[in-house]
């Protein structure tokens, strides 16, 4: 910490400090001209990055809505059921990575490609939306901050709906900006038409959401600009039409396999019954007062706490100016951040992406905000104190994760996560004044994501049974073929295991299961340990290929289980049995 604290007391070495000593105006304007983070530092932010990205790639999913999805596409893909995802919302994800498997094969990486995609898509158009309201140097400094951000990440790896949100909607954004600002009238229409594709997108992925966020944002940006003429441009009217033609084929598949409203479902009725909790497949007691702030201080590390001095200090600024910024995009930015806040925090039932999607948003917000505040002494060394307490609740709890919950089971990802803090601050001194906390901050959250997903993650899913004895089936020495899995129709399918066997492990009654075995055909069943006292009471007679510990709510653990002292008590067993043929 001395040695960080020396760094952001010195400036770029010593003969620039006599040189600034000497001509201390041509000095200060010279540091104004420079830009926070060059090119080479962001791509040195973004290789950082691509680690804990391509790792996380590789990690299967845990039970739950992450596995049940990539269950769902792994439906699509082997037997074109269509209708089962009209229960579950906009089913854009279950085709993308049904796509995905028939293209890249069924695995883990072929589902989680989509998300990946969609989380660099986002990190692209962030860039443009804060070089159109800011300049290119904000642009690239906001998509470090959004690429580094822990729901990001996580969006990735989980690989559920939201990062196609975050990408659709911020891209829908990015084009309607360029429509608005492009004096190239074939150019900007054509970038009309692209949002009208964003727009479909968004709203085959979360409904109303994908639509309403960057309508708003250009209706504000068209405000802040004063293009009231704009507003009123009849080339408007291709946004609506090439949406509509592109989210047809979606809403016609809908209505021909479920028999559904599909345009009234994606549009209102899905957002109508989250925002007023009527939907019958939620559950109670959802509506923690606090929900999305808490939410926000979490999916925004390691940037949330300054970010919130940035919208508390833009919003100072703004009503300085009586609500009309001097060439700033806080009009935008702030504008869309509160407004959304405002009013999700009346929803009666809460979601993940209600805040994810906004990340862009806070991360374009702060990225103009930051750069004065980094050449401003005072203001800097508080940046730096700020970002200490932060760090500080990161490497602890990366330190709780990793070396208590579940110890590092190599010491190769132990020394690759230090030698990557170590390299972050090391060159400390090889990189301007301002990019010094940037480059620090990408670090710690590079290495966060880096244990999580090579350790972490790992650790989890060794209580996972389905995932365990899955890859267990598969294995070239069992010689078992996957269509001879099965599961005990009591207990229901694994989609875990269904993700590792590459098949759908159809359920089987006992009378089926006694009936295959007096056959003679081979049946694999999966099976916890209640499953097995109900076959062993029924008379059938098996032996034990493999079994594994099994902890049921693997994707929202308690306490107990997450406690080494206490995580026996938490699992129960699960197994792979091969039946005995029924003389």
């Amino acid at each position: 910490m001395r040695f960080l604290r020396r760094s952001a007391k010195d400036a770029d070495g010593s003969p620039k400090q006599a040189h600034s000593a000497a001509h201390p105006a041509a000095a200060q304007s010279r540091d104004k001209a420079r830009p926070v983070l060059n090119a080479r530092a962001a791509m040195a932010c973004y290789l950082m990055l691509a680690l804990a990205y391509l790792i996380g790639l590789g990690v299967p999913m845990l039970d739950g809505a992450a596995a049940g999805y990539a269950n769902t596409a792994l439906s699509l893909h082997a037997e074109g059921i269509r209708a089962q995802v009209g229960t579950n919302g906009p089913p854009l994800l279950f085709w993308l990575s049904a796509f995905s498997f028939e293209m890249f094969g069924v695995n883990v990486v072929a589902y989680k490609l989509p998300s990946l995609l969609f989380s660099a898509l986002a990190v692209y158009s962030t860039v443009r939306v804060g070089a159109v309201l800011y300049n290119e140097d904000t642009g690239r400094l906001a998509g470090v901050i959004l690429a580094s951000a822990f729901a990001l990440l996580f969006a990735a790896n989980n690989a559920d709906m939201d990062a196609i949100l975050i990408g659709s909607v911020i891209f829908t954004t990015s084009q309607l900006m360029i429509f608005v600002t492009d004096t190239h009238k074939l150019a900007a229409r054509a970038h009309l038409v692209v949002a009208g594709l964003g727009l479909a997108i968004g709203l085959a992925a979360r409904g109303l959401p994908g639509v309403i966020l960057p309508l708003f944002a250009v209706f504000l940006f068209l405000v802040y600009r004063l293009e009231w003429r704009k507003l009123f441009d009849p080339f408007w009217l291709l946004l609506p039409l090439s949406a509509f033609l592109f989210v047809f084929p979606l809403i016609y598949l809908w209505h021909e396999e479920t028999g559904q409203n599909g345009m009234a479902f994606i549009q209102w009725a899905q957002s109508a019954e989250q925002l007023s909790a009527e939907n019958p497949f939620l559950g109670e007691g959802m509506a923690e007062r606090f929900f999305y702030y808490y939410t926000y201080l979490w999916a925004f590390l390691p940037w949330s706490a300054i970010a919130l001095w940035a919208a508390a200090s833009s919003a100072h600024r703004l009503v300085n100016d009586r609500y009309w910024p001097r060439a700033r995009g806080e009009a935008v930015t702030l504008g869309v951040v509160v407004s959304t806040f405002i009013y999700i925090t009346v929803s009666q039932f809460h979601l993940l992406h209600y805040v994810t999607v906004l990340l862009p948003f806070f991360a374009v917000l702060l990225a103009g905000w930051l750069p004065a505040r980094l050449r401003h002494p005072a203001s800097y060394h508080w940046l730096w104190r700020v970002q200490y307490v932060v760090f500080a609740l990161i490497l602890d709890a990366a330190l709780v994760f990793n070396g208590w919950m579940f110890p590092l089971h190599d010491w190769q990802t132990g020394i690759a996560a230090l030698a990557l803090l170590a390299l972050g601050i090391w060159f400390i001194p090889l990189w301007t004044r301002g990019s010094r906390l940037i480059i620090v901050t990408v670090s710690i959250s590079t290495v966060f994501w880096l244990l999580a997903n090579a350790n972490l993650y790992p650790g989890l899913l060794e209580n996972q049974a389905g995932t365990a004895l899955g890859s267990t089936a598969i294995r070239p020495d069992q010689r078992i073929n996957p269509d001879n899995i099965f599961c005990l129709d009591s207990e229901g399918p694994s989609a875990s295991l269904n993700i590792a066997i590459r098949e759908q492990a159809k359920p089987l009654t006992l009378d089926e299961i006694s009936k295959r075995t007096g056959d003679g055909r081979e049946t694999i069943l999966f099976v916890t340990a209640e499953g097995r006292e109900k076959i062993s009471a029924y008379g059938l007679s098996f032996d034990v290929l493999a079994s594994s510990p099994n902890y049921s709510n693997i994707s929202l653990p308690r306490w107990k289980f997450l406690n080494p002292h206490t995580r026996k008590d938490e699992l129960r067993t699960a197994y792979l049995l091969r039946m005995k043929q029924q003389s």
